[in-house]
């Protein structure tokens, strides 16, 4: 099936995220700039050019695509890939990759699996990284903040003539500054915990953001599965600072047109930003 396809204005500039998402028969994001797919959820051929998959939780909605996405590489000749999984089941996904390697002949596949943890970064490339946090789901689940590491001038020399400015730089003085900035954070599945345990989660230009349940009578399901309901959205959309809200994840009691309408119609006015919706019937 095609993907949904955003690009969103930001700092950084446009940046590109496709994909689709719904609970309980898939989770896929990708952002093709940066080779990095946000959990694998359901396999596609737009999976495999990611370089890095980061898998937030083990269960089949948000993995299920990852040996596909091994296969595919190993059969298109691409080169090592990584896969980054909560360490509460790294050993597990390695074994999982090990059994479809020896299903397809024995090779097994170039992909060096790390293990991540509440609080760890990992280098994307020189001027992105990702930083982890643990999500409010009933198991093991981690959600990413994807930073950016922007140099510019330092304030004291702004309006120096660009003569002057390259003299200093050539003479050795430091005439950059660099700060990390949050450009994107992807919440993975989780309940309404963690805007207490991680406020930071919500700190980024773009936030990709889940919420399962929709209706009142769903208020309780919502939290026995670890998931957000509407209500818990609209409670903290106010003070959501994020250029742009993406929604994700709706349970299959709700049409598409459902969601996308209350999306438009109720989250966004609360909103200081901009919301989107990334939710797809997978086929």
């Amino acid at each position: 099936m095609t993907l949904r396809r955003l690009e969103l204005p930001t700092s950084w500039g446009p940046l590109l995220i496709s994909g689709g998402s719904r609970a309980g028969e898939g989770t896929l994001i990708l952002l093709p700039q940066l080779r990095l797919a946000l959990d694998a959820g359901r396999p596609h051929r737009a999976l495999p050019p990611m370089s890095t998959v980061l898998v937030s939780h083990g269960h089949l909605d948000h993995i299920g695509a990852v040996a596909y996405w091994a296969s595919q590489r190993f059969l298109g000749a691409m080169r090592h890939g990584t896969l980054l999984a909560p360490e509460a089941i790294a050993d597990n996904v390695c074994r999982l990759l090990e059994l479809h390697a020896e299903l397809e002949g024995g090779r097994p596949y170039d992909v060096e699996v790390v293990p991540v943890k509440d609080g760890g970064v990992f280098t994307l490339r020189k001027d992105m990284e990702l930083a982890f946090f643990a999500t409010d789901h009933w198991v093991p689940t981690l959600g990413a903040r994807l930073m950016w590491q922007k140099h510019h001038l330092r304030p004291e020399l702004a309006g120096l003539p660009e003569a002057e400015i390259v003299r200093r730089r050539l003479a050795g003085e430091e005439v950059d500054e660099t700060l990390l900035l949050p450009l994107l954070s992807y919440t993975a599945d989780t309940g309404p915990g963690l805007f207490t345990a991680h406020p930071e989660a919500l700190d980024a230009e773009v936030v990709l953001l889940e919420c399962s349940f929709w209706r009142p009578a769903d208020r309780g399901r919502a939290r026995e599965f670890g998931h957000l309901h509407l209500d818990d959205l609209l409670a903290i959309a106010p003070s959501l600072r994020c250029r742009h809200l993406v929604v994700l994840h709706p349970s299959r009691r709700h049409r598409l047109a459902e969601a996308s309408r209350i999306v438009h119609e109720e989250i966004e006015p609360r909103l200081t930003g901009k919301a989107h919706s990334l939710a797809v019937d997978w086929e």
